[in-house]
């Protein structure tokens, strides 16, 4: 099987389950696992969205008309409404320059799948002026520089996510923001009714919201990394990918930051013995917590707790293990697992990208 069937097949396994639906946003691959279908959020209209967007303008927080250009993305990006977004956006870094969310949205729109690769959207160095010593805040930045084809911008920053000490997403931030917009703005479909159903519901929504305000769509930066689709580049960068690959997968604070390390690890070929138990450790948990979030989509109240401990926690990871942990499930893989892709059995440093 091609990668291009692999990668057919996992976004359509991908659009039944949260974790599945970041990992391939974030990383362009997938854990293969098939989660029960869940019915998709009414609160999750393209009026509402669009409706609260516009609302939004009219705040008088920077910080509101910044979500508000979240909430006009269309799903795919389509470009659709890219001019309007990057209006609302623009406003509001200019307003509050030193609000870390506000630059991460800037940041983050400069990938976004809906920008062409060589025009000007967003800022990708937006958040990186702002948490030089941030490894996440630098990935926006390789991110965009990959997708414009810019082989020397993509190595400088790869370099400094190298040199970076930490890795932090700050979902519980973005978490906390988007909670207390919709309890302010709750969709019409609530209307003051208690049902289980549209409380699960808007819980997702603020899940998926805060997840995409965390995490840029990083394909691009594991494309550059591929050795299959670059053979002849330079040692320098695959060895780069490879230790931001590796620094990523111990350190990033979302198990989705530390899936993007191993896809980063695998499409540079860099991985050796010492990373297996690593990246199969990283590849079960992420297995088991796609098992878990779908269970969460029926259970508002260990939804509502999941993400207030995220906003409470020092790393959304000691969440992941909780999970787990109360769930049965062992932190680290039975000697005798695998992970699969529909199916079909994948070696800890297989290149994702090989035909």
């Amino acid at each position: 099987m091609t990668s291009r069937q692999t990668l057919g097949r996992c976004v359509a396994h991908a659009q039944r389950s949260w974790i599945l639906a970041v990992a391939f946003a974030v990383t362009g691959a997938c854990v293969g696992v098939v989660a029960q279908a869940a019915p998709m959020p009414a609160a999750d209209s393209l009026d509402y969205r669009h409706d609260l967007a516009f609302a939004l303008q009219k705040s008088d927080a920077p910080r509101d008309w910044a979500l508000g250009s979240q909430l006009l993305e269309t799903r795919p990006p389509s470009g659709a409404f890219l001019t309007k977004r990057l209006a609302f956006l623009r406003r509001a870094a200019l307003a509050a320059p030193d609000d870390r969310l506000v630059q991460s949205l800037m940041a983050n729109i400069a990938v976004d799948g809906s920008c062409k690769p060589r025009m000007r959207c967003g800022d990708p160095a937006a958040l990186a002026r702002l948490e030089p010593g941030n490894g996440m805040a630098w990935l926006p930045v390789a991110v965009a520089a990959a997708r414009a084809g810019n082989a020397r911008a993509t190595d400088a920053a790869l370099a400094r996510m190298v040199a970076s000490g930490r890795y932090n997403e700050h979902l519980g931030e973005a978490i906390a923001a988007w909670s207390a917009l919709f309890e302010r703005h709750p969709p019409a479909a609530l209307g003051g009714r208690k049902d289980a159903s549209d409380a699960a519901h808007l819980l997702e929504l603020i899940h998926s919201e805060a997840m995409a305000t965390a995490l840029p769509p990083a394909q691009a930066l594991v494309g550059a990394c591929s050795k299959t689709r670059h053979p002849h580049a330079g040692t320098r960068r695959f060895d780069d990918c490879g230790r931001v690959g590796r620094q990523l997968m111990n350190r990033a604070q979302t198990l989705a930051g530390r899936m993007l390390g191993v896809a980063l690890l695998r499409a540079s070929r860099a991985g050796g013995k010492d990373d297996i138990e690593r990246i199969r450790t990283v590849a079960w948990q992420g297995e088991q917590m796609a098992k878990i979030e779908a269970a969460l989509d029926h259970d508002a109240v260990a939804r509502l707790n999941y993400l207030n401990m995220i906003q409470s926690s020092a790393s959304p990871m000691m969440v992941v293990q909780y999970e787990l942990t109360i769930n049965g499930v062992a932190a680290t893989p039975p000697a005798d697992w695998k992970q699969t892709v529909d199916g079909h059995p994948v070696e800890p440093l297989e290149d994702g990208d090989t035909p």
